[in-house]
């Protein structure tokens, strides 16, 4: 949902943490073909990394907090803004998709997760001047990817590296998100009659809005992952991700 952390994930079975602050390559790289070996490589690096490593840049993954997501609809007059979501889950993510192609340098991958938002929803109908605030939670079935090309560079003592170059993102939410607010919350909107008719005529529209903002959850996080990917790959030789590459 951009974590998805493939250059780190395919040193996962090179990269176990002993000591949860050094990295210690330990076995043989995966082959690029592979799948098996990657998807277990994924979680072991997963399992030692997602509450971040500081000196290696490695940022925090799980939970993840996003500060603000806002989505304005002028055409059904509303406006939603979500604050502060601790977001959870993506430490259990599982690669679903993976290739190299080593002719042109391009690497894809997808991996699917289940997750969980909790924060502050904040409403606003702006024709009538009303707000309407409380608690929400937002859970979803996502698969998330990642697109980017890559180089070897090679660092001052010798040692080749590769280098991820810019990513193109993508995302797909399984089914309809899960939102529930605060029952405070839900008495308010069910008692207004703007937001009822809004809620009956464009019910399409918010379902819509709903998985637009799941996906966005998934970008944010893979940001973070992307972020991630150039930090390892700064610290791990070339040799030390996959085979005959």
């Amino acid at each position: 949902m951009i974590t998805l952390n493939i250059f780190l994930v395919l040193v996962i079975y090179q990269c176990a943490l002993s000591d949860g602050s050094k990295l210690n390559l330990s076995t043989e790289p995966c082959d690029v073909s592979d799948i098996e070996c990657i998807s277990k490589a994924t979680q072991v690096f997963l399992d030692n990394t997602y509450q971040g490593i500081p000196e290696y840049n490695i940022k925090k993954l799980d939970p993840i907090t996003i500060p603000s997501l806002e989505k304005s609809i002028e055409k059904i007059n509303l406006n939603v803004r979500y604050n502060n979501l601790k977001v959870t889950g993506f430490k259990n993510q599982k690669i679903s998709h993976f290739t190299l192609v080593r002719d042109t340098k391009a690497v894809n991958f997808k991996t699917k997760v289940n997750f969980t938002a909790e924060g502050k929803l904040v409403i606003e109908l702006p024709k009538s001047s009303k707000t309407y605030t409380g608690e929400v939670t937002i859970e979803a079935s996502a698969e998330g990817g990642a697109a980017y090309s890559y180089s070897v560079k090679t660092d001052d003592k010798g040692v080749e590296h590769y280098e991820a170059g810019p990513e193109t993102v993508s995302c797909e939410i399984f089914g309809e998100p899960t939102l529930s607010v605060s029952s405070t919350l839900e008495d308010a909107l069910k008692l207004d009659s703007d937001f009822k008719k809004i809620f009956t005529e464009y019910g399409k529209q918010l379902t819509e809005g709903r998985k637009q903002t799941a996906c966005r959850i998934v970008e944010t996080v893979y940001a973070v992952s992307v972020h991630n990917i150039r930090a390892a790959a700064r610290i791990l030789p070339k040799s030390a991700y996959f085979k005959n590459v």
